[in-house]
């Protein structure tokens, strides 16, 4: 049935249908219904946060019926040009990241480079600017902080320009913060499977969102104690993996960065932890996104699409892919999987799918040494720091991520 809804004109008719049915029956009949707060999914939810999600659930089953990818950005952007009027409306700038040295990426991540063929290359970046600063170049001021983050979307969709969504998260770090001017985010590589050609299978994204770490460190002359590396959802997963590189393989031109900020963290691919408590389970009727059909793998095109050539099993004992499986490989590491990370704030939503990912990490980091704080409103949604609507949630928990990075 997928296929042929792909195909035109039955895709444009599906689509038509969907989005009719939607605005004139759906969303009339939902109204009714969840009138009452006790027949919300969460009794403290307001209707219309109770409609924006029902309505983003009806988009997600949407999208495994037809394709509404858009297709992935190429290798290497045509050109930058700061003078783009999104770019000056949005107080932002943009950059060139020059691919990462072949010396500081080994270990693992050339291993995996070596099986899904893929290499640096070179990629863009955007800085973000609260209102008010004067930009006099890329350059770091002595003792400067900032934030470099890493979007989410499933490894296959999003961009760091700050038209996203996901940039909602940096942009209100830096509405709240009292020590950071300006973030920067990089711009990584998106993967793609069939019905697309194969494409930027993982560490690709990886080595960009590196090379954007070492423009940092390197070219703008931040102090590695001084950045803050961060991501939500996908970036999440590949802020921790960054980090875990610099960890495992220290080099003295790129040392581990001050402090790591991670919301609604995808660390378990496999989705390990399924039982009827687990929150894959309990928390299905309440995220963004519900649950996939009986025996289908959760997020299946974006899983198969990060791992390209690696095998399946990768989703599920690598660390680098999914540090929070229950079948994790630990490697010379052994117990300590997260020992020598810097200090870490988890996020996530009470009634997201994947919460458990991020109390597996605060654990881990506990039973490690690693000074973590793990907040989760309990009513909140994944990756709820991006969306302008997940109120007061969204303002509170910046503005303690704000506090405690003004801390530093």
């Amino acid at each position: 049935m997928g296929k042929i809804l792909n195909r035109q004109p039955f895709k444009a008719l599906y689509l038509v249908y969907v989005a009719t049915s939607l605005v004139f029956v759906k969303l009339p009949l939902w109204t009714l219904y969840y009138l009452p707060r006790s027949t919300r999914p969460r009794h403290a939810w307001s209707l219309k946060r109770t409609l924006i999600v029902r309505t983003i659930q009806q988009l997600f089953a949407t999208g495994r019926n037809v394709d509404m990818r858009g297709g992935p950005k190429p290798a290497v952007a045509a050109k930058l040009d700061d003078d783009d009027k999104v770019l000056r409306d949005a107080h932002a700038k943009s950059a060139w990241i020059e691919p990462i040295p072949e010396e500081l990426f080994g270990g693992e991540l050339r291993r995996y480079a070596e099986i899904t063929g893929v290499a640096p290359v070179r990629i863009p970046g955007y800085w973000m600017l609260k209102k008010g600063y004067d930009w006099t170049g890329h350059k770091a001021m002595p003792g400067e902080k900032t934030v470099l983050h890493f979007h989410g979307g499933a490894f296959t969709i999003g961009t760091a320009r700050p038209t996203d969504v996901t940039a909602n998260f940096p942009r209100g770090l830096l509405k709240h913060s009292k020590t950071i001017s300006r973030t920067f985010a990089v711009d990584y590589r998106l993967a793609a499977s069939a019905p697309r050609p194969q494409i930027n299978a993982f560490p690709a994204a990886l080595l960009d969102c590196l090379a954007g770490y070492w423009y940092l460190v390197q070219e703008a002359g931040f102090a590695p104690q001084n950045v803050i590396i961060a991501g939500d959802s996908a970036g999440a997963n590949m802020a921790l993996a960054i980090v875990r590189h610099l960890v495992e393989h220290p080099h003295p031109a790129l040392l581990p960065p001050g402090r790591l900020v991670l919301a609604s963290a995808c660390l378990d691919l496999m989705v390990s932890r399924c039982g009827p408590e687990a929150s894959t389970t309990r928390n299905s009727p309440t995220d963004i996104f519900g649950a996939p059909p009986p025996g289908e793998l959760f997020a299946k095109y974006s899983v198969v699409s990060y791992l390209g050539a690696l095998p399946l099993e990768e989703a599920d004992t690598s660390r680098y892919i999914s540090p929070m499986s229950l079948h994790v490989e630990l490697g010379e590491a052994g117990e300590a999987l997260c020992r020598g990370f810097p200090e870490s704030y988890i996020v996530a939503g009470g009634a997201e799918r994947i919460m458990d990912d991020s109390v597996a990490l605060k654990e881990r980091m506990d039973a490690d040494g690693v000074k973590a704080v793990l907040d989760i409103p309990p009513d909140a949604v994944h990756d709820f720091v991006v969306f302008t609507w997940h109120e007061p949630e969204r303002t509170e928990t910046l503005r303690r991520i704000a506090e405690w990075i003004d801390s530093m």
